[in-house]
């Protein structure tokens, strides 16, 4: 046998050791998607935003890896729902979703309220009062169980963004969004948004951003069960404010409890 070959030989015996000695990479790389929600997550943003790196370094310490790709929310939750994508950053909860997702620990709250444009009179102290008015809600959102039973008119929009510029030029009256976003478009937008809209009445809901699993895998309840131990692992550690203060959300509401109630903070 040449030096040749025994280079070569001693070559494909250190692949294969090292082949047997690794764990599958493709066991623990999950596939995660999300709509572009700036600014709790967006392609747009400083490490892709609060909620984003939370989910993913709770994924990270459970020891997997992550791909991500960023779709309109319909599509998003359709491959998430199909066993397409293994996992949905910023899952909100709805009782149907279970049929498709398993749901993590609470990442973050967040305040859904109406908005209108500060030249307007609307008022309103019960939702039924709102019947005359066009509101813009996000197409494929889970809309406050008491906005949606009070059956109002509303008008899908692709994106909040696309409802705002409607509000502003008059072509709904009031839109269904979540305030830190809406402060977060408006600071974005042109100047003549800066004191153009104002929130009427208050939040219609608070919602908990999750991550959740596709029930197409059969491991998505040990995806859960690990997550949830890292995120609690990350909040006793302080990781959890470290990431909260990067993104300008350590005063969130739901994380102000949980310290509290827990003595952390």
């Amino acid at each position: 046998m040449n030096a040749r070959t025994l280079l070569f030989t001693a070559l494909i015996w250190s692949q294969f050791v090292i082949a047997c000695s690794t764990p599958n990479a493709s066991a623990a790389s999950l596939k995660t998607v999300s709509n572009d929600y700036a600014p709790f997550y967006s392609q747009d943003m400083h490490l892709n935003g609060v909620v984003y790196q939370l989910a993913t370094e709770a994924l990270h310490q459970s020891g997997y890896q992550t791909d991500h790709d960023f779709y309109p929310f319909v599509r998003a939750t359709a491959l998430t729902r199909n066993g397409l994508a293994d996992g949905i950053i910023g899952l909100w909860y709805r009782q149907e979703r279970e049929q498709w997702a398993s749901y993590s620990e609470p990442l973050l709250s967040v305040n859904i309220v109406l908005l209108k444009r500060k030249d307007s009179d609307i008022h309103f102290k019960s939702l039924a009062e709102l019947a005359p008015y066009r509101i813009g809600i996000g197409r494929g959102y889970a809309n406050p169980e008491a906005f949606k039973q009070a059956s109002l008119k509303t008008e899908a929009g692709s994106s909040d963004a696309e409802n705002l510029k409607k509000l502003f030029l008059g072509r709904v009256d009031l839109v269904l969004i979540s305030e830190d976003v809406a402060q977060h478009l408006i600071a974005l937008g042109p100047t003549e948004y800066r004191h153009a809209f104002t929130v009427v009445g208050q939040p219609l809901s608070v919602e908990l951003f999750h991550f959740g699993v596709s029930k197409q895998r059969q491991d998505h309840l040990k995806i859960v069960e690990q997550f949830n131990l890292a995120l609690n692992e990350m909040k006793h550690s302080g990781r959890v404010n470290d990431i909260l203060r990067l993104h300008g959300f350590e005063d969130n509401s739901y994380w102000l409890q949980e310290f509290k109630r827990k003595g952390l903070k």
